[in-house]
């Protein structure tokens, strides 16, 4: 059965691609069937697995597809990566999306649509988010069975982390019944800051009653930073790495909440 999966936070920073990309392929590690999809007019996600930004056919192409009622083959946009995994890529020209959908009927469920075309062919489907709470991240939100949300321990963090805790619960009644919270993931940790100790357990003071928090944190590490030029996750940059055994500790507890 599938699992889809968003990873979102409205704040850009906080390591969303990466834990997408690392998530994906450490899934993948384990033997699982693993599709990522880039819902960011960015494209990081896509840049980010070393693909170009000027595919011809992407997530836009996918959505509109639905939109208009056309026939197509859903797996038309995936790419296969050289770790195992497939990406559905995006680019600038997804910007345009966010608006049009404001002019379609169930405009909250149309990526739900194209997604659940490709449900059994995957165990996983993780989906890269803007860092705003748009009609893209809404969509999102509303095909998926769970949000995992990158949080960096700084002082602002709590109150970015409330705003889209309030959307994810808006989205839970009107649109997703099924959708849970995965958990708040630590990232770009400091833990040797005073400070980032601090931030880490006012959040779990505020939040840990009811929402799970990942055991395992992601350090701010540079060979996680320099992951993003080369086109591949941390294990096969340097799998040795701190940044790849917290992602492989991370992949572990993401297995035993399935």
């Amino acid at each position: 059965m599938c699992k889809v999966i968003a990873i979102a936070n409205q704040k850009g920073g906080v390591a969303k691609t990466t834990t997408t990309i690392n998530l994906g392929a450490g899934l993948t590690k384990n033997g699982k069937k693993v599709v990522l999809v880039d819902a960011d007019p960015q494209g990081h996600l896509t840049m980010g697995m070393g693909f170009p930004k000027n595919l011809k056919v992407t997530l836009k192409s996918m959505m509109e597809n639905i939109i208009m009622g056309l026939e197509f083959d859903p797996k038309e946009a995936v790419l296969h990566h050289e770790e195992g995994m497939d990406l559905i890529p995006s680019n600038k020209l997804l910007a345009g999306m966010d608006m049009s959908l404001f002019t379609v009927e169930d405009r909250e469920k149309v990526l739900k649509e194209y997604l659940e075309l490709l449900k059994d062919e995957y165990d996983y489907i993780l989906i890269d988010c803007m860092p705003s709470l748009g009609m893209l991240t809404i969509n999102a939100l509303s095909a998926a069975d769970s949000v995992l949300i990158p949080v960096q321990p700084q002082y602002y963090a709590a109150d970015g982390l409330m705003e889209l805790l309030k959307v994810v619960k808006g989205i839970h009644q009107r649109f997703n019944p099924e959708l849970q919270i995965e958990g708040i993931l630590f990232t770009m940790d400091n833990c040797r800051y005073n400070n980032a100790k601090r931030n880490k357990q006012a959040i779990k003071t505020t939040y840990g009653n009811d929402i799970k928090i990942f055991e395992q944190t992601i350090p701010r590490t540079e060979s996680l930073a320099e992951t993003a030029s080369e086109g591949v996750s941390i294990f096969a940059y340097d799998g040795k790495s701190k940044g790849a055994d917290s992602y492989r500790e991370l992949v572990q507890e993401v297995l035993k909440h399935a």
